[in-house]
């Protein structure tokens, strides 16, 4: 089992493993878990979680789209899961055929492994035979600890990242916003395109993401644009956050074939060429529409602009909190 670590093996750690998709407010509550059981214990909590998408490799006629790649996994496991450490899981057709047990003695042998937290309807291992029940047998008989966290719910209903990728993929992003206690957010690097927008007198940022990254559906969406602080010389990586208006979709008033992210920051113009933004999905405004004739379109473009700064202008990060 090949895995790449921020580990070494000589620090006693507790850990809980799962692909997490979005790290949502149950992953969170999970780590929150995490987190307690390793200060008592005196050790380092950590999140082991596996690259690709398990489904990509259980199903591979399935085309997976995911929330967040590895990269935006591990961060959003920093800010809001309080996690630092990591064991990422190269995930192959062995990984896939290993038994709970010999998954669990690679963890065990390659690391000092004092605990262990998952979802109560958590399992691993060939034909997911590792559950619950076998974890506690395995973990008394390791001197390991294992606890199961009751699922987190909204509504009477289980949060998942199935649920959310269906929200967002229908366009519902502040709903899927508050399932994830942050926003739906896409990091990508900004491309050269047509600069059509600049000529509309509207620029935009254009990102195309990687194949299997979901996107919400094809609409206009309040967004908030994070960009590096390009004065900084050294590793920090904090941020200058802009206000703007986020178009999905292929353009259709303009015969467009491909679909693209664009986005248009508002009351600023910065060169942002080959720069690596984050854009964070705040409300959808409307649906995207194919207009008669250029006017029409700058006209609704403008509107856009207003309806999202509007919106904008009292926004607060606390919308998620917990």
């Amino acid at each position: 089992m090949q895995y790449t670590t921020t580990l070494t093996p000589d620090e006693p750690i507790v850990v809980t493993i799962g692909n997490f998709d979005g790290i949502h407010r149950g992953h969170q509550r999970l780590m929150h878990e995490l987190r307690v059981m390793a200060q008592a214990l005196h050790c380092k909590p950590v999140l082991v979680t596996f690259t690709p998408h398990t489904l990509q490799v259980v199903r591979p006629d399935m085309h997976v789209y995911y929330l967040t790649t590895l990269d935006e996994k591990l961060e959003l496991t920093r800010l809001y899961g309080g996690i630092a450490d990591s064991i990422v899981i190269e995930f192959t057709p062995a990984v896939v055929a290993m038994s709970a047990t010999e998954f669990m003695d690679v963890l065990r042998t390659q690391f000092t492994l004092k605990g262990l937290v998952v979802g109560e309807n958590f399992s691993l291992g060939r034909n997911r035979m590792g559950d619950i029940t076998f974890l506690q047998h395995y973990g008394r008989e390791h001197q390991i600890a294992v606890q199961a966290v009751t699922l987190e719910e909204k509504a009477q209903t289980r949060i998942s990242s199935t649920r959310i990728r269906s929200l967002v993929s229908e366009g519902e992003v502040t709903e899927a916003n508050a399932l994830l206690g942050h926003t739906v957010r896409l990091g990508s690097i900004v491309q050269h395109g047509d600069e059509r927008g600049r000529l509309l007198g509207f620029p935009t940022a254009n990102l195309r993401p990687e194949e299997h990254r979901l996107l919400p559906a094809d609409g206009v969406y309040a967004v908030r644009v994070h960009l590096p602080e390009r004065e900084k010389s050294d590793s920090s990586t904090s941020s200058i956050v802009y206000n703007g208006v986020a178009n999905i979709g292929v353009r259709p008033t303009f015969n467009g074939k491909e679909r693209l992210v664009e986005v248009h920051l508002l009351d600023v113009q910065l060169d942002l060429y080959d720069t690596y933004l984050v854009v964070e999905f705040i409300k959808r405004l409307r649906n995207e529409q194919r207009f008669a004739g250029i006017e029409a379109l700058k006209a609704q473009i403008a509107a856009d602009a207003q309806q999202a700064r509007q919106l904008l202008q009292n926004y607060s990060t606390s919308n998620y909190s917990q």
